[in-house]
Formats: structure tokens, sequence, C-alpha cells
């Protein structure tokens, strides 16, 4: 019983931390979906610029340039999820200790 008196101040205070956690997660999914595209259309044209650079005999390190913008094009959209779903879990955390 007395665990439970303890526990109430922090459930109450949890859930303004549990509102802008969600929040931030229905924000991060919706630039993650709309940004992916421009990432990836990025990427294609780096790699594709990788590419052509190295098929025409460009200087080395703008070709390695182009290659490595393009890879982090391609990997950033991952990155971002692996992080928001880092912040789903923190949501998931709080949820389990407000409601048990």
């Amino acid at each position: 019983m007395l665990l439970k008196l303890i526990k109430l101040p922090l459930r109450l205070a949890a859930i303004p931390v549990l509102l802008a956690l969600l929040a931030l997660q229905l924000i991060g999914a919706v630039l993650l979906g709309l940004s992916s595209v421009v990432t990836h259309l990025l990427a294609s044209v780096f790699l594709l610029g990788a590419v052509s650079g190295w098929l025409v005999h460009a200087q080395p390190w703008m070709v390695w340039q182009a290659a490595g913008i393009g890879l982090f094009f391609a990997f950033a959209p991952s990155i971002a999820a692996w992080l928001l779903n880092r912040v789903t879990d923190c949501v998931l955390r709080i949820l389990s200790f407000v409601l048990a």
C-alpha cells in the first residue's frame, strides 16, 4: 500500500512526459516518411554520379566524395528510424509504468 502511494506522484508526473514523447514520435514518423523519399532520390543521384565519375575517370576524391554523400543519404532514413524506435521503446516503458 505504501509503495502505491509513493508511485502515485511519479505516475502523475510521467503523464506529461508520455504525452510529449507521443507527440515527438508522431511528428518524427511523419517527417521520416516524407523525408525518406527525398533522401532516397538524393542518394540515387549521388551514387549515379559516383558511378559515372568512375566511368569517365574523374578525379578520385570527387568520386569518393559523391559515393560517401550518396551512402549517407541512403542510410540516413534507417538511422532516423532506429532513433525513432528508441523513442517508441521509451514511450512503452513509461506507459507500462503509468498503467501498472
